[in-house]
């Protein structure tokens, strides 16, 4: 026969666990800018007020428009790894030309400065041949300048 009846030390914590949990997720993203960020504390008037336009933290930077090419005829896949994208955290995969000569191409926008960066061809790190190189931390790295 089946128990029908409520379990109330089980409902009450298990309101109590949602009651908590709810509590710390709502104080942890106040401590995150990118996540919580309340223009206007509401009150109990709910004060009508006029949408305030930031600018941009990358406003001003103006990025330029970068290709990034490699050949390679038997290569199955090209990522691009560099201090533009946390070294592989946000892949970057190229794009695979589809003729005789294979070349994989990705345009990128980046804003001024200098970038150090690599290939991945199949899983194996490969230099850009036909760019500057510098060597930091005992690695060797290709070096893009946008200016």
């Amino acid at each position: 026969m089946k128990n029908n009846a409520l379990n109330l030390p089980a409902l009450f914590f298990y309101g109590f666990l949602c009651g908590a949990l709810a509590v710390v997720f709502m104080v942890s993203f106040q401590h995150f800018e990118n996540f919580y960020q309340p223009d206007i504390l509401a009150t109990h008037e709910y004060i009508q007020t006029k949408p305030v336009i930031k600018p941009h933290k990358y406003e001003g930077l103006n990025p330029q428009k970068v290709t990034f090419s490699y050949a390679s005829p038997t290569a199955q896949e090209v990522r691009l790894e560099g201090d533009f994208n946390a070294w592989g955290a946000y892949p970057l995969i190229l794009n695979k030309s589809g003729n005789e000569i294979e070349i994989f191409t990705l345009d990128l926008a980046l804003p001024k400065g200098k970038y150090k960066y690599h290939f991945v061809v199949d899983g194996v790190i490969a230099l850009d041949k036909t760019a500057a190189q510098v060597f930091a931390n005992s690695k060797t790295y290709n070096i893009l300048e946008v200016k």
